[in-house]
């Protein structure tokens, strides 16, 4: 029991630490003891000497914020569908075309793709996937890019290329 009590207290502790510079210690008339980031009124709190924590601390800022992501973050997108050099038969064939964003698309952030070196409409989604428009036959190109939530490009796609062939 006293074992589970320490542990618990200990990541109290911890914790506290997190938040504030110093963690204080102090026992209240009735004998019971108190854990705190503010020095209590009285002469009986006492600082305590922490050992350091391991790893990062924490800045206090929500981590998943567009500018902590752009800073922690590198995107890449690559483009799933089409597949380079897939053929699709005209007026037979709906493509569908997906991009995969890697660590993911973060709320806020959007996709832009790119037919023919043209925004398709309608315009950036949070989508990772359209269903491309009826195509004329021949080759075309297809690319993707990430917009941050201003609108800033954060990575883009390599283009590949694919061919619509004309009905037999």
């Amino acid at each position: 029991m006293a074992r589970g009590l320490c542990l618990i207290v200990w990541c109290g502790l911890s914790a506290a630490a997190f938040a504030a510079d110093e963690v204080y210690r102090y026992v209240a008339p009735d004998g019971s003891v108190h854990y705190t980031d503010r020095p209590p009124p009285g002469e009986r709190a006492q600082p305590l000497q922490l050992p350091p924590l391991s790893g990062p601390v924490p800045t206090g800022k929500r981590f998943y914020t567009p500018e902590a992501l752009r800073a922690a973050a590198r995107f890449a997108v690559s483009i799933d569908s089409p597949t380079p050099g897939q053929v699709l038969r005209a007026g037979v064939d709906r493509a569908v075309a997906a991009a995969n964003v890697m660590p993911g698309l973060v709320s806020g952030f959007r996709v832009v793709y790119f037919l023919d070196g043209r925004a398709l409409p309608p315009g950036p989604v949070e989508a990772l996937s359209v269903l491309l428009p009826t195509l004329d036959p021949g080759e075309h190109r297809f690319s993707a890019a990430v917009l941050d939530a201003s609108g800033r490009e954060v990575a883009r796609s390599e283009e590949i290329h694919f061919i619509v062939e004309a009905p037999k």
